[in-house]
């Protein structure tokens, strides 16, 4: 929710709350019931580190998981029938993440090499790509902020394969980490957050008069944040380090957006 409103506010769009809160609850959906499905996956590392705490809160997962899918059933259900149709494909590819339809259990997430792909594919559609095409941001635009902001998201993403190296090893899933190593792999994020700079600054020279230089700078603060957090995980295995830094970088453009901008 918070790239959708670093969107909305670098391009001056109108802020749509339903489809804010619709993100919102699907994210909270998506992320319970991949924590309660995925947790039988991975039952050698059960009692280890962020799977001990989600088994132990098992059932508030639950709750969350249950709440939020009401909520988001209301809030489609009340949506117009274009949005539906546009959102429709995100959302298929968001459950299938998710539930195991597939031979042997398997869910999208578990083919290898995808995952990190539809990750950034998905976000960087919703958050982005959707919001701006609805309120007729030129084509161009849209196409370069959709490719920048799959970069970035690909580049925070690659830390959690390196974190979850050994679960991807036992249950046979190939990730970049996995087939290139963890040094490249940390090489190859920062190259895209270099790429993201350098693609945003673009960007801002070629719509400036519309969208301002803020955006610029606080994609690149975000972009050398998130570089200096990626540069050092190699040896970090702390999921506070991951959930609780790396995965918060997302929230990073829109809340320097709204300290510049008061300041």
């Amino acid at each position: 929710m918070y790239l959708y409103l670093f969107t909305v506010s670098r391009f001056d769009l109108r802020v749509d709350f339903k489809y804010a809160l619709f993100m919102l609850f699907s994210t909270i959906f998506v992320y319970s019931m991949h924590r309660l499905i995925g947790i039988k996956k991975v039952k050698e590392f059960a009692h280890k580190g962020r799977f001990a705490i989600i088994e132990k809160f098992r059932i508030h997962i639950l709750i969350y998981a249950v709440t939020s899918f009401v909520s988001c059933c209301y809030l489609f259900y009340n949506f117009e029938f274009t949005r539906v149709i546009l959102i429709s494909g995100a959302g298929i590819i968001s459950i299938l993440y998710t539930i195991p339809i597939f031979g042997k259990a398997m869910r999208l997430r578990d083919f290898s090499f995808i995952k990190i792909f539809l990750i950034g594919i998905v976000w960087s559609y919703v958050s982005g790509a959707l919001p701006m095409y609805e309120q007729g941001v030129p084509i161009q635009a849209i196409l370069v902020y959709f490719f920048e902001m799959l970069l970035f998201i690909i580049a925070i993403t690659i830390p959690f394969d390196i974190r979850d190296f050994s679960v991807d090893t036992a249950n046979k899933v190939q990730t970049i980490p996995t087939l290139i190593g963890r040094k490249p792999a940390i090489k190859l994020a920062l190259i895209l957050i270099m790429l993201t700079v350098l693609i945003d600054f673009g960007l801002t020279l070629q719509y400036n008069h519309n969208y301002g230089i803020i955006g610029f700078i606080c994609i690149a603060v975000t972009c050398i944040l998130s570089a200096l957090a990626i540069r050092h995980i190699q040896d970090k295995e702390s999921d506070y380090y991951y959930s609780g830094l790396l995965d918060t970088t997302i929230m990073f453009p829109y809340s320097l957006y709204v300290l510049i901008t008061i300041f």
